[in-house]
């Protein structure tokens, strides 16, 4: 058989365009599903560290609450002072209707009883666009933390908390949150 003989038994090409122009209506639709789904993951961020599953009524909790909510006089005056930086722990109910406690930054002392905040965990529950200012009373807060001019922490009181049930149970931490538990010893 010749060159020329083989061309003529040959199949007509098929046209590509025509295929692709065919996958039009799943592909466009795939690859905007993905660009949503992307966008959301990046606008809801996640925290660094999971959660540590413990229950609401561990004693170690319930009293690190109680010693925080006891010395909210400490923490005003604290914020009232020159100071690196000072967070409240709010409680929180996701719209899935999870309760979270999340860390808030002290923004501003608006009255004795009141402080506008920013939200800086992100909630893992939540779904969706969150506001992250707020308004609370000192009757939310669950714990408080300043880190005073010279860098020393005060507060924090379900950190130490959890730092303990943490040991408690056998919970092996990450060695950035090992970092962080320095911190939140006495002699630090």
């Amino acid at each position: 058989m010749t060159a020329s003989s083989l061309a003529a038994k040959r199949e007509p090409c098929t046209n590509h365009a025509t295929s692709m122009r065919d996958l039009a209506p799943v592909i466009v639709p795939v690859l905007l599903l993905a660009a949503v789904w992307a966008f959301v993951r990046w606008r809801s961020p996640r925290p660094d560290f999971p959660p540590l599953p413990t229950s609401p009524d561990d004693p170690l909790l319930a009293e690190a609450v109680r010693d925080a909510r006891a010395s909210l006089g400490e923490f005003m005056s604290l914020a009232r002072t020159a100071n690196q930086g000072a967070l409240v722990k709010l409680r929180f109910v996701s719209n899935s209707g999870q309760v979270e406690h999340l860390w808030a930054e002290l923004l501003t002392v608006i009255s004795d009883d009141e402080l506008k905040v920013r939200l800086v965990t992100p909630p893992v529950t939540h779904l969706g666009e969150l506001d992250r200012m707020y308004t609370c009373t000192l009757t939310e807060i669950e714990d408080w933390q300043v880190r005073d001019a010279a860098g020393k922490v005060h507060g924090g009181f379900t950190q130490r908390a959890m730092f303990a049930i943490a040991d408690r149970d056998g919970v092996k931490l990450p060695r950035s949150l090992l970092q962080i538990r320095k911190e939140y010893e006495p002699d630090a």
